[in-house]
């Protein structure tokens, strides 16, 4: 017991020197301790006091055509100062004008790029003021509007935590911009063999970076931060005037992990591939009946019906009759109910790194709030059994699971998935569920069912196909988050021919859909994108990234509706292409 106490003691030691070596760390800490006098009058006092301070070190490179569009690299530290003023049960936070007095809209570039303790501090300091002041504003606006209003079952405003310190050491990897630039470029070059193809790009993002958090409770934390993605996109237009469109990409925590170039070049040919088969496609016909979700596509399918719906928000606090944009889960009332199979259960582990071999993109030692991730099952044998939180309380949750990695609405964070895990007990070949499909449409009479292999993630969209999508939400059913439209589509004839075809969209898909699933494959397939909060991004949720894995199964559905996407067409150019006459690199 002595040498554990002696060891404990040790750590605290090293722990404190090395916070005091690190000027970042000793700038927060110190103003940390200055702000517990911060009082305006006889008006509230903070309770809570956050920093975080994000160094971003970002290289974006992109080539069309074989030539370079641009490459820049980028440098700047993001500051996130958050005071909360009144108490853990009640504070300024969950008004709708809370997230409008904040210091996170602290000007970044005036925040000093090197380790100076002393500018750091001024900085940290000037943010606190004006972060405290406006928790003062946000709070009377809060009050006021409860005045005026039957407040209800009030839930607390913010979770007691136990604190965590750790101060890990950062050693971020090297890369050549030079080499990753021609790569790009070269790729690039590929589409010059799809004279079709009116617009198209390879992209390179890659970002490296160390974070720091402390609060007044006494959370102390620097890690590294990574993220590396290479992406494809390319848009032709069809005869009847129908945009076209296909993308895919590659998004990992480890430089090693992308794809050597040819891979790469396989990936995106089939992407130019895609988008010459859909030209040449028949518009799809409304249709209700099975379906079958290939490969990735029912790992993107519940990314939006599973990982999108776990997270729980509140309705903010607002004047009486003043409108609230807000879109509720699916799953708010679930808990406790059946929500999939019961032969199919679902874990969130941001713990775990790697998969089968496979680098897991969600991956993270502390979320936006500072508390550290644990393994969650949140759906047991079909039911469902937690959500994931953040430090806000919500109905049917018990504490943070450490899951806040979004910027939410009304001053909270938002939660979102990490590395989430899709298993089925009873699944059978993938091989085989093809065979199955064309059983189901035998049995229901069908002329043909359908094949989905791909859908458009939401992380891939355009501003116009977002808010295509948001126009569509009245085709999900009930308010439910819309799903993104399927990029390839096939029927599948009762003899096993496939035939594409484009323009169709999802109706009536929504988390209740999920009891509608008959079976699933033994094999899985792991889906790594950037979540950045779309299709909700142009309504606040955009600007911060939470990179996830879903790794889930295939999935075959009894019965789903389709439709043919009534988009607005646009007239094709009136001049055709220039000739390519440049040789793919």
């Amino acid at each position: 017991m002595r040498f554990l106490m002696a060891a404990l003691a040790f750590s605290a030691l090293a722990l404190a020197q090395t916070a005091e070596q690190d000027p970042v760390l000793r700038a927060m800490t110190d103003e940390l301790a200055r702000s517990r006098g911060l009082r305006v009058l006889d008006l509230d006092k903070p309770y809570y006091i956050g920093y975080a301070i994000e160094d971003a070190d970002t290289f974006l490179a992109t080539g069309v055509l074989g030539g370079l569009l641009g490459a820049n690299r980028n440098r700047s530290r993001i500051p996130q100062v958050e005071v909360r003023t009144g108490d853990y049960s009640f504070d300024n936070t969950n008004h709708i004008t809370s997230g409008m007095y904040n210091a996170a809209r602290y000007d970044p570039e005036r925040w000093p790029l090197d380790n100076n303790y002393a500018i750091l501090q001024q900085c940290l300091w000037l943010a606190t003021d004006r972060a405290y002041k406006g928790s003062l504003e946000a709070l009377a606006r809060k009050r006021a509007s409860l005045k005026n209003a039957a407040a209800g079952d009030l839930l607390p405003d913010f979770y007691k935590i136990d604190v965590v310190k750790s101060i890990q050491p950062v050693k971020l990897p090297n890369y050549d911009e030079d080499a990753w630039t021609k790569a790009v470029v070269k790729l690039s070059g590929l589409f010059n063999s799809y004279p079709e193809i009116y617009t198209s790009s390879v992209s390179l993002q890659f970002f490296r970076g160390t974070s720091w958090f402390a609060s007044s409770e006494g959370a102390l934390q620097r890690n590294a931060d990574t993220l590396f993605e290479l992406r494809t996109r390319a848009d032709a237009q069809a005869a009847d005037g129908m945009l076209i469109h296909d993308a895919t990409g590659f998004a990992t925590l480890d430089l090693g992990a992308l794809p050597p170039e040819a891979e790469a070049r396989r990936a995106f040919s089939e992407v130019a591939d895609n988008v010459r088969n859909l030209l040449k496609a028949p518009v799809g016909e409304s249709y209700s009946g099975p379906v079958l979700f290939e490969g990735i596509a029912g790992a993107q399918l519940l990314a939006q019906l599973v990982g999108d719906n776990l997270r729980i928000p509140r309705r903010p606090i607002s004047d009486p009759g003043r409108p609230i944009p807000f879109l509720p889960s699916d799953f708010e009332t679930k808990l406790g109910s059946k929500i999939l199979p019961e032969w199919m259960d679902v874990v969130d582990d941001a713990t775990q790194k790697e998969y089968r071999g496979h680098p897991l993109a969600g991956s993270y030692p502390f979320d936006m709030e500072g508390v550290a991730p644990k393994p969650i099952v949140v759906v047991e044998k079909g039911v469902l059994k937690s959500f994931l939180t953040t430090r806000q309380p919500v109905k049917g949750a018990n504490g943070s699971t450490g899951h806040a990695r979004l910027q939410g609405g009304a001053g909270a964070r938002a939660a979102a998935i990490s590395n989430l895990f899709v298993k089925s007990s009873q699944g059978a070949p993938a091989s085989k569920m093809k065979a199955q499909l064309i059983d189901l449409i035998k049995q229901r009479g069908k002329p043909y069912g359908l094949l989905v292999r791909k859908l458009d993630y939401p992380s891939s969209a355009s501003v116009r196909e977002l808010r295509g999508m948001l126009t569509g939400m009245s085709g999900a059913g009930g308010g439910s988050r819309p799903v993104s439209p399927p990029v390839l589509v096939y029927r599948v004839y009762p003899d096993g021919r496939e035939q594409l075809v484009r323009g169709m969209r999802f109706r009536g898909l929504n988390a209740r859909s999920l009891r509608d699933i008959v079976t699933a494959s033994e094999e899985t397939y792991a889906f790594d994108f950037v979540n950045n909060g779309a299709p909700f991004a142009m309504i606040g949720a955009g600007g911060y990234l939470a990179p996830a894995t879903v790794v889930a199964p295939a999935l075959l559905f009894d019965e789903v509706e389709l439709e043919q996407a009534q988009d607005e067409a646009s007239k094709p150019p009136i001049v055709p292409p220039p000739a390519l006459d440049i040789a793919v690199r």
